[in-house]
């Protein structure tokens, strides 16, 4: 079953053309990583993927919902999909558990529910002794394991990763590669933007972007660094 799908999608940032004609299909269960130098649009293919982003033409859909016939783009999004951004995007005046909670409490779970799920996904991520803090209170990589527990949170079915390890030591994140791959196994899909040649083994396909297109083969097999 495909999750998303990208059909000719263009972006156009006033004269900037950061996505040229780009298609693509993720699939339950698969794990594609997007590499290519910095200008390349990844992030911009992650935004317009999730919904974040409208594309300037082309089509993006969902399951079987056609992005462009959608109103409340946020709603969707917090139903469907989980986001790790490169700057975390964490709440200053909230704790680690509640900025885990806030997307689910604003999709109308009860606050009870949230937090057990929030706890549920701190103890993943492996930093459940910090619910309670704030994110200064927190170090880098562990305001990392924060956001990406904000993102494993509830039944997403496609989760959207840009730079997930950035903050992290090989360790730390071979451990949440494991769990993004995890995810996928159970019925996730998962698009992850990485740099790291590393991470990318992870991956069922690693799609390579250059000047806001598919690079030569839109995809390309790795040997498992599982």
């Amino acid at each position: 079953m495909t999750v998303v799908k990208l059909r000719d999608v263009t972006r156009v940032h006033r004269d900037v053309h950061a996505l040229k004609g780009v298609s693509l299909d993720i699939s339950r269960g698969e794990l594609v990583a997007v590499m290519g130098p910095s200008g390349s649009g990844k992030s911009t293919l992650l935004n317009v993927a999730g919904g974040l982003d409208r594309p300037t033409s082309g089509s993006v859909t969902i399951g079987d919902t056609d992005l462009a016939a959608v109103k409340d783009l946020a709603a969707l999004r917090r139903r469907e999909v989980g986001y790790v951004f490169q700057d975390l995007n964490l709440i200053p005046s909230l704790t680690a558990a509640e900025n885990v909670m806030l997307p689910r409490e604003l999709d109308g779970v009860r606050a009870g529910r949230a937090r057990t799920e929030a706890l549920e996904a701190l103890t993943e991520v492996g930093v459940r002794e910090v619910a309670d803090r704030f994110p200064e209170e927190l170090s880098g990589g562990q305001r990392q394991r924060v956001a990406i527990a904000r993102a494993l949170a509830g039944e997403r079915g496609l989760l959207l990763a840009d730079e997930p390890t950035g903050a992290l030591d090989t360790a730390t994140g071979d451990e949440i590669m494991r769990l993004l791959r995890d995810r996928c196994d159970a019925g996730a899909a998962v698009l992850l933007v990485t740099h790291e040649p590393r991470y990318a083994a992870w991956a069922d396909r690693v799609v390579y972007l250059r000047d806001g297109e598919v690079a030569d083969a839109a995809a390309v097999r790795l040997e498992s660094a599982r």
